[in-house]
């Protein structure tokens, strides 16, 4: 071995002698001569005699081994096109393609939610209300046995319940409110900002008078005229123990104070009388409040009398209400009326000196302060079977915002709960967005 390494230097230089390099186990060829070598190692005569010639010079078990690779290969290719193939049929079955599974509709930010009865609801603009929510209104009847009335919802909820969200976002959360139906929203777009159990079937109490007075607005063309209270529904009011404003049997007045006395006060005599003018008959006013709800996209949402007095036929969700109320704002006479806080009534032929109501939101409040603006109007409810309920609107930053509570009923003689919701609700939004 050492002479090989001694002859490879002493041949380096002759042209004549075909240099052979060693490589690992073999050799590489340098000017290979098939004649004169002088470099005869045995090691490069027994690998050139061992190696065979011409074109399957690489054939034999490489060869093989070559085409088992291929084989092997093909093998898992297939085998991943296979895997694929199933996991693309296995999420559309499961609705995680495409347009999504049963039970999900695609917010205005494009995603879906799901709502505790198995139907779905999304934000939609003032206009109306997504179309799944036939799904959930569906959905919802067949839960209670086919009933569409239903009944009031437990008050009870479990913490998956309260959890619940129409929207996927939340600005604020509604779970630390007394009440156990809210719905928060931005006026002007009718985003849904903040939500708990907002889709759920509640009894709307006073919160219906939002809709008299619009309804009444848009149907009465002459609302300066004077008219006379009608006196044959009176004894009614008074066996319901409804709330007045004030306005007595046979007196005259203004029908422009019956708005102000409809939502102010919550005063029954107004809206019937309002009904009356309106449309000749509380029951004909009552289908034109329906048709209005329905203009509006609502289908949770059934009306039988203008006043908000008890009846089971008679319910909405919190998130209704509030696209009630925001048809409502646009309208600039129901504007100027919802936001007022007190207002008096001219001298009469019963009251020869006037008198004066106040909004029953703002005489239970000091002030109407909140982080970032101020509570600007709000219609307040209360039936034993509804219990305490508030739609208020407040301006925060420079923008108009809308809430709805409802149910809550552990003490009813507290009058300042559903009040006190709307303060920490419009609190936190403020904060939320400083």
């Amino acid at each position: 071995m050492h002479m090989e390494h001694t002859d490879n230097r002493r041949y380096n230089d002759d042209p004549d002698v075909a240099l052979r390099v060693p490589m690992g186990n073999g050799f590489a060829e340098e000017n290979v001569r098939r004649s004169g070598s002088r470099y005869m190692d045995k090691r490069i005569q027994d690998a050139a005699g061992q190696r065979p010639r011409g074109r399957g010079s690489r054939g034999g078990n490489g060869g093989g081994r070559r085409k088992g690779l291929f084989v092997l290969l093909t093998i898992l290719l297939l085998a991943l096109v296979l895997c694929v193939a199933a996991a693309i049929v296995l999420l559309q079955k499961n609705g995680s393609l495409g347009r999504g599974g049963a039970g999900v509709v695609q917010d205005s930010a494009g995603n879906g939610q799901q709502n505790p009865a198995g139907g779905v609801s999304g934000p939609t603009d003032g206009a109306g209300q997504n179309a799944s929510d036939s799904a959930l209104q569906s959905a919802q009847e067949q839960q209670g046995g086919g009933d569409s009335a239903g009944s009031q919802p437990d008050g009870a909820a479990t913490e998956a319940d309260d959890a619940q969200t129409d929207s996927p976002a939340q600005l604020i959360d509604l779970g630390i409110l007394e009440s156990p139906y809210a719905s928060l929203m931005d006026a002007q777009t009718g985003e849904l900002l903040a939500t708990r159990r907002s889709d759920e079937k509640i009894f709307p109490a006073s919160m219906t008078k939002i809709l008299t007075v619009l309804t009444a607005i848009e149907h009465i063309p002459d609302l300066d005229a004077t008219i006379y209270m009608e006196e044959d529904f009176y004894e009614d009011l008074y066996d319901e123990d409804a709330s007045r404003a004030g306005f007595e049997p046979g007196e005259q007045a203004v029908i422009r104070d019956l708005l102000y006395g409809a939502l102010l006060p919550s005063g029954a005599e107004c809206c019937i009388e309002l009904a009356r003018q309106a449309a000749g008959s509380e029951e004909a006013f009552v289908e034109l409040m329906n048709q209005k709800a329905a203009d509006l996209g609502l289908v949770q949402t059934h009306f039988t009398n203008c006043t908000g007095l008890h009846d089971t036929e008679q319910f909405s969700t919190c998130t209704e209400i509030a696209r009630i109320l925001q048809a409502a704002m646009q309208n600039g006479t129901f504007f100027d009326v919802f936001t007022t806080h007190h207002y008096s009534v001219g001298p009469t032929d019963i009251h020869p000196e006037g008198f004066t109501f106040w909004s029953t939101l703002f005489k239970a409040t000091a002030d109407e302060i909140v982080t970032g603006g101020e509570i600007i109007g709000g219609k307040t409810g209360y039936t034993d079977e509804a219990g305490h309920c508030l739609a208020s609107a407040a301006e925060i930053y420079g923008k108009k915002y809308i809430l709805v509570t409802a149910g809550w009923a552990d003490d009813p003689e507290n009058e300042l709960y559903h009040i006190d919701d709307a303060f920490r609700a419009y609190n936190a939004l403020g904060s939320a967005l400083s």
